[in-house]
């Protein structure tokens, strides 16, 4: 198991694709060891940016079974939601790019 502490290891200010890309670099660090708790207690980020570089990227190329590697905790609803709607339109979109 590893866990992610995003405020300690991202700091306070999460919002942009720079971010997004080292979350999503730690989180491919760390996924043959699950699962991989990304803790973001004390954190408002509010950006769709953020999300879909972090965790929308990996649901390009890895399968919904894949994505339960990752545990989001901490979140307020709104980016819960947020980033629950953000991997069902990446999910989407690469089964409308695989071959049939």
């Amino acid at each position: 198991m590893v866990r992610i502490e995003v405020k300690k290891e991202l700091g306070s200010e999460v919002v942009t694709r720079q971010h997004g890309k080292r979350l999503r670099e730690m989180i491919l660090t760390a996924w043959s060891d699950p699962p991989i708790v990304v803790d973001f207690e004390g954190l408002r980020i509010n950006s769709v940016s953020f999300f879909d570089e972090a965790f929308g990227q990996i649901a390009l190329t890895h399968s919904e079974k894949d994505l339960k590697k990752i545990e989001s905790r901490g979140l307020e609803k709104f980016d819960a939601a947020l980033l629950q709607d953000i991997i069902a339109s990446r999910l989407n979109e690469a089964h409308k790019r695989s071959p049939r």
